[in-house]
């Protein structure tokens, strides 16, 4: 099997530890995919592919002599289908339950139960934009007002009860883990089933299991054409033809039957890096 990037590990462990939801996952694949292009673009697939390559062509049984390349029997798995298919499934059923009420309410109930502090303040305006001028002693509000500013120079400040920077930071730290809490956990992200069906798939991929070895012509037929090429004179024609136009050569039932397989399989994809 080909290695995959740390990026594809990451977020199947995450989405499996339910610390990710579906559409941060669906961001990092789309980013991890733009970084690292295509599999047969990657290093480890050209040392991988060496174990699959065969010495002969699977379908015309040309030797070493013709350029061999590595043809998969499927395509590679796109993210998008499953999308579309999770989010049809999930509008079919009945609705998820909507957690924002209840996040809501925790969210209140995390503001609440932090205690302000005794802070200095504007005695004009209540402002806690101000600031102390060491040189003149006193202090000056910086506060907007309308157009303009306060700008009251006083010399003591008055006090009230505010929360600090501290406080605040904590209260939206604690309210981003209520947040995510609920998030990863929601029945109704649709989004978590769907990468992780890719996720499987594309590791299925990767495996290199549905792989053929082919020449560089053969591969060609299957991939831009839906022809195949006779055995005996090397003549191109269609697969559902069973003797070759030219030479009349009947088609072996073995090749038949995988010419059959690949049809209703699916389209192939010449993957050999040497060929992209």
């Amino acid at each position: 099997m080909i290695e995959w990037p740390f990026e594809f590990q990451r977020v199947q462990d995450a989405l499996d530890k339910r610390t990710m939801t579906g559409q941060e996952a669906a961001r990092e694949i789309f980013v991890a995919r733009r970084k690292h292009g295509p599999p047969w673009h990657w290093k480890n697939w050209k040392r991988t592919r060496v174990q699959f390559l065969g010495s002969e062509c699977a379908t015309c049984g040309a030797d070493h002599e013709a350029v061999l390349v590595l043809q998969h029997t499927v395509r590679i798995p796109r993210v998008q289908p499953y999308l579309d298919k999770a989010k049809a499934e999930y509008e079919s059923r009945e609705p998820a339950h909507d957690y924002r009420a209840e996040l809501r309410e925790e969210c209140y109930a995390i503001r609440d139960a932090v205690v302000p502090e005794i802070r200095d303040c504007c005695p004009l305006c209540f402002s806690l934009s101000i600031q102390f001028r060491k040189k003149a002693a006193t202090w000056i509000c910086n506060s907007p007002v309308g157009r303009g500013y306060c700008g009251h120079v006083f010399e003591v400040p008055g006090k009230k009860e505010a929360l600090t920077a501290a406080q605040k930071r904590g209260i939206r730290a604690r309210k981003y883990m209520a947040w995510r809490e609920k998030a990863t956990n929601w029945d109704g992200d649709w989004k978590r089933g769907a990468i992780l069906a890719w996720l499987a798939d594309f590791r299925e991929y990767l495996s290199l299991k549905h792989t053929k070895t082919l020449c560089k012509r053969c591969a060609f037929l299957e991939d831009m054409t839906d022809l195949k090429p006779c055995l005996e004179c090397g003549f191109a024609f269609s697969r559902t033809e069973t003797a070759c136009p030219d030479c009349g050569r009947e088609v072996a039932e073995a090749q038949a039957d995988s010419a059959e397989g690949e049809t209703n399989g699916g389209p192939t994809q010449n993957d050999d890096a040497g060929n992209r």
